[in-house]
């Protein structure tokens, strides 16, 4: 059932994701960082990883964005952990049933998680390539 007043346009799962987060903040002994932007309204998540043995144990996120990214990071940081760590781990659908469904307006957010999941795993550190200049 979608929780009323100015959010109702989110399910209950969604709004729990957005007022109590899971996993958000620094991971100081990541293994993997990875950040991805959404370049229409600028809205940008980070994840932080801690991978052994080829899986995820931690996962920590931050957003400056909308209530949108902000619940679907929430779902990213609590599906990972016990996954493993590769870029398909949480696949978009995961995290749409993890928040009960996401606003066509906010949409963007499942790409931004799990573009930030590639990049977090694109190597060692998460440091992607330098974008070819021009």
């Amino acid at each position: 059932m979608a929780a009323s007043g100015p959010s109702s346009a989110y399910s209950e799962r969604f709004v729990d994701h957005l007022t109590r987060p899971r996993g958000q903040g620094t991971l100081p002994l990541a293994t993997h960082r990875g950040e991805a932007e959404d370049p229409v309204c600028g809205d940008r998540l980070s994840l932080d990883l801690r991978v052994e043995g080829g899986v995820v144990c931690e996962a920590r996120f931050r957003v400056l964005g909308c209530p949108g990214s902000i619940a679907v990071g929430s779902a990213l940081a609590h599906l990972l952990p016990g996954r493993k760590a590769s870029p398909d781990a949480v696949p978009a659908a995961d995290l749409e049933a993890e928040v009960g469904g996401v606003p066509p307006a906010k949409r963007h957010a499942l790409r931004l998680a799990t573009e930030a999941l590639a990049a977090a795993l694109s190597g060692p550190t998460g440091q992607r390539p330098a974008p070819p200049a021009g």
